[in-house]
């Protein structure tokens, strides 16, 4: 095997939860970075340094760590712009999740440009953070949701999904990196919609961390990821938005901070990016979010995914040699995600199986309930790997797999 492609394993180092003994007995292998990717010291040192040393409420004052927290928080828009080649920073808009900006664009891109009748296009294998805020406007305003096809290695068909389009399709939202499948969307999907002059949503939460993400070259009109998926904290989400649209839709929530001026007869709202960031951000997560770009620039964005890719491609033909275990998906076209079922096995029985040997994998359907139907499963158990993971944790997994078969096979 040649492991110049992989990254050195000095950089477990960097991340302090690796030497956590699993029920006193065994090394913690992690393998649930789809669901949330562990944290390097860099990230929670700095993250404690911002309430220790520096913090207070952003923009609302001229003393000292008023404006020491203001400059971190804005300094972070600056880092997320260039992680992803935002054209402005008045295009990165951040929330608490990536959930929060899908519904965010999804109320008010109704509000600005839609009406009863007019049309969503999603795919069968979104996650239910991109189900469920389309069907708000289904349930609530009438809109209609069309969902294209998808194929048996989670690409979608595109034949199928160009012939969705009507004069009323108002707006498309896909995955960009299924967390079922770890298939990339093609570009295709993108190029259709510009032709035909609709807008388009990226849900990038699983391809941020994973992929070199460039809005500009994508020339998608919108994008979500989350931090605690990119080696930052929890309780912070970023949206892109083309400053165009951004612009003329409305306001999604109302509080201090996104205002202009205010009196008893009304007010006027602020411009982009304030006027989407009512309240008190999350300024100290936003700064986390900064310090693991930082992090992942350093090691190299095209290092990570070179090592991750083929990380991804041993463990998926280490898993097909296996005649008890059935896979979802193909091997061309997958990043760091694969799912698989034991035969006979309940997937919640074999994550269980596997924590005891220090392993964790997540197990059952992923938050795509529709798309676990279409496969006729009920769940899944899926490995996801991160930049610390590495061979020998996968040549560990596949011998507690077969343990993990013969116990339930007894």
């Amino acid at each position: 095997m040649d492991k110049s492609k992989f990254l050195n394993q000095n950089i477990r180092n960097d991340f302090p939860i690796l030497s956590k003994k699993i029920l006193e007995k065994n090394n913690l292998i992690y393998f649930d970075t789809a669901a949330s990717s562990q944290k390097p010291n860099t990230v929670i040192n700095e993250t404690n340094d911002f309430y220790q040393n520096h913090y207070s409420n952003v923009s609302r004052g001229v003393h000292t760590l008023s404006v020491e927290s203001t400059f971190r928080y804005e300094d972070a828009r600056k880092k997320v712009q260039k992680f992803i080649n935002a054209k402005s920073e008045n295009e990165i808009i951040f929330t608490k999740s990536a959930t929060e900006g899908i519904n965010l664009i999804a109320q008010t891109f109704y509000e600005k440009y839609m009406q009863k009748g007019d049309e969503v296009i999603l795919s069968l294998m979104e996650h239910h953070s991109n189900l469920i805020p389309w069907f708000f406007l289904r349930d609530k305003y009438g809109v209609v949701i069309k969902f294209a096809k998808i194929n048996q290695y989670g690409e979608i068909d595109y034949n199928h999904f160009e012939s969705l389009f009507t004069d009323k399709t108002k707006i498309v939202s896909l995955t960009h990196l299924s967390n079922v499948f770890g298939t990339e969307l093609d570009k295709k999907a993108i190029k259709i919609c510009n032709d035909k002059k609709v807008p388009i949503l990226l849900d990038g939460c699983q391809s941020a961390a994973h992929l070199k993400i460039d809005v500009q070259q994508l020339e998608c009109d919108f994008f979500v990821f989350s931090g605690h998926k990119t080696y930052g904290p929890a309780g912070i989400g970023v949206l892109y938005g083309v400053e165009e649209l951004l612009s003329e839709m409305p306001p999604y929530q109302g509080g201090g901070g996104m205002i202009g001026e205010v009196s008893l007869e009304g007010a006027s709202y602020a411009d982009l990016p304030a006027k989407y960031e009512a309240g008190t951000p999350p300024l100290v997560e936003a700064h986390g979010l900064g310090v693991a770009i930082d992090y992942m620039n350093n090691i190299g964005i095209e290092k990570i995914i070179a090592h991750e890719t083929e990380l991804t491609k041993y463990a998926f033909n280490k898993l097909n040699e296996l005649d008890f275990v059935e896979m979802h998906g193909g091997e061309n076209n997958r990043n760091s995600i694969i799912s698989f079922n034991l035969k006979n096995v309940h997937s919640h029985e074999v994550s269980s199986f596997l924590d005891v040997e220090g392993i964790a994998i997540r197990a059952g359907h992923h938050c795509c309930q529709p798309l676990m139907k279409h496969l006729g499963v009920n769940s899944t158990a899926r490995l996801s790997f991160g930049i610390y993971n590495t061979v020998d944790e996968v040549d560990k997994f596949i011998e507690a797999l077969h343990k993990c078969k013969e116990f339930f096979n007894k």
